[in-house]
């Protein structure tokens, strides 16, 4: 009786330790899911910008992490039908093709900035070398005299 309850603790034990096995297609968002979020994230990013914009003509602050958090939340759970509604009526995205058309165009966007903010920040690299380069320059000089 104790070695069979030994046996059992043990195997109760290797089976917490070893992770089921899932197969790699059956991790993956279905289609309609990945279609779904697609419409989310545009309606995300549109009702921020306008947000953003209004807060800018008022004066006020826009917290862009606090709006995609609490829209993720509010939306999360909300049919496709029903966004696709939402895209219509608000931003007048008429079908699934003008959606992925509208994610590209914020995704472009989004690549721009981090373009133009990488090269002001390899810019200012260059021009920190440039200065690192005329201060050993002047040392070289200050040598040979």
């Amino acid at each position: 009786m104790v070695a069979t309850t030994a046996t059992r603790e043990a195997a109760k034990a290797t089976a917490r330790k070893a992770p089921k096995h899932t197969p790699a297609l059956q991790r993956v968002i279905p289609y309609q899911e990945k279609v779904r979020l697609m419409v989310v994230e545009v309606l995300r990013e549109e009702s921020g910008r306008e947000l953003a914009a209004a807060a800018r003509f008022t004066g006020q602050e826009f917290d862009w992490e606090q709006h995609n958090v609490q829209f993720r939340q509010d939306y999360a759970e909300t049919a496709l039908r029903d966004l696709l509604t939402y895209a219509r009526k608000l931003y007048g995205l008429q079908n699934l093709d003008e959606v992925r058309d509208r994610r590209a165009a914020h995704k472009a966007t989004r690549t721009g900035r981090l373009n133009a903010l990488n090269g002001l920040s390899s810019a200012a690299d260059d021009l920190e070398a440039d200065d690192e380069f005329e201060v050993e320059l002047e040392d070289s000089i200050n040598l040979g005299d």
